[in-house]
């Protein structure tokens, strides 16, 4: 059906011609098909984008952080003045802009974000190293110089840049394409919604807070801050590396192992790039119940990790992050590019609104043309 909507301004144009007898300039026409082309278009992009679009999580690292102090900035304004004879002459006026503190830092990923003197003195306490003094000359600048600082985690010896607790994580979103979650393809999942997932008891996605997102979660169970960290940690140093998301999930084992997949539904089989980790605890904190999954084309690694947990049920974290550290190099997270040859239709109601909006623009143009 949507394929109709393209042929509603060449529509107009025949309308315009026959209907109205239109005999203005030829690029009238023209200019109908354009802009009504440009419009279904960009219509038909906007709800289809709205389809696909998702949010992926990824892990990296304060790589180096910095301070610029205020100043004030000389801007050369030049305009044109007429004297008493009618001769035009040039003025020059110096104006001034005043350029606030601020501060910002860098990733791993190469990301640039805006911070306050709280994370920066926070990053720069963790990393203890020297302080470099940045200075910018420039006759546009007001006193000629204006001055900066910066900390760089390269500063570190090399004992240190492996130290956890030289890492300050950092938690970044990315966009991507992913047709499953618009599909009626084998692949797609029950639809769960959220006030039924909260009746489940299913979690959702973490929110970034202070740069940073936990991978830990429960509703059921207390997680200490000591595997809180370390999993945040894990996700900034090891799993960039191997394009990875981590996250691990803790349930009440009362719930059954049922409610990983009910968790796996609410999440829509995850993002692309999420290795998700389902646990079972009892009242001892010990696993009774393990399962993993992602969208990795060989799902070894999800069976492996299972079984770990299974036969170490007395869970030591340390452990447990040590043994995934060193096993990451079995997983490859999929190619979403993969599910390319997936056709999508937009639904009846969208479908409706171009068809709507496009008949009131060719109107329009309509009315503009012989009115």
């Amino acid at each position: 059906m949507i394929a109709f909507v393209y042929i509603l301004p060449i529509i107009a144009c025949l309308q315009l011609h026959f209907e109205f007898d239109y005999n203005g300039p030829w690029y009238t026409y023209l200019w109908t098909i354009v802009f009504g082309e440009a419009m279904v278009g960009g219509l038909h992009w906007y709800f289809y984008d709205l389809h696909t679009s998702c949010t992926e999580f990824l892990g990296s690292m304060v790589q180096e952080i910095n301070h610029e102090e205020s100043w004030t900035e000389l801007v050369e304004i030049k305009y044109t003045k007429n004297d008493k004879s009618g001769n035009s002459y040039t003025v020059t006026r110096i104006e001034e802009r005043y350029h606030k503190e601020k501060y910002y830092f860098y990733t791993t990923r190469g990301s640039k974000l805006d911070t306050d003197y709280r994370f920066y003195s926070y990053v720069r306490g963790v990393w203890n190293v020297p302080r470099h003094t940045l200075s910018w000359d420039g006759r546009h600048i007001k006193g000629g110089v204006r001055y900066g600082s910066r900390y760089q985690r390269s500063d570190l010896d090399w004992e240190e840049l492996e130290n956890p607790d030289k890492w300050v994580p950092i938690t970044e979103s990315h966009s991507y394409t992913n047709k499953i979650r618009a599909s009626n393809s084998i692949f797609k999942f029950e639809k769960i919604d959220k006030k039924q997932a909260s009746e489940m008891g299913l979690l959702d996605y973490p929110a970034i807070y202070s740069y940073d997102a936990p991978c830990v979660l429960s509703n059921d169970i207390l997680v200490s801050p000591f595997v809180d960290d370390l999993f945040r940690k894990f996700n900034a140093r090891y799993a960039p590396e191997f394009e990875m998301r981590l996250y691990i999930l803790l349930f009440d084992v009362n719930r059954g192992v049922g409610i990983s997949e009910q968790q796996r539904a609410y999440w829509q089989g995850g993002n692309k790039n999420e290795f998700i980790i389902c646990i079972g605890l009892n009242s001892s904190e010990e696993v009774e119940w393990a399962r993993a999954f992602s969208w990795a084309d060989e799902q070894f690694k999800e069976v492996e990790t299972a079984q770990w947990l299974m036969h170490h049920p007395k869970l030591d974290w340390a452990a447990f992050h040590d043994w995934l550290s060193s096993h990451l190099m079995d997983w490859k997270r999929k190619e979403f590019k993969d599910f390319d040859y997936i056709n999508l239709n937009l639904s009846l109601w969208q479908i409706l609104t171009i068809i709507f909006l496009s008949i009131v623009e060719n109107a329009f143009v309509i009315y503009l043309a012989v009115s």
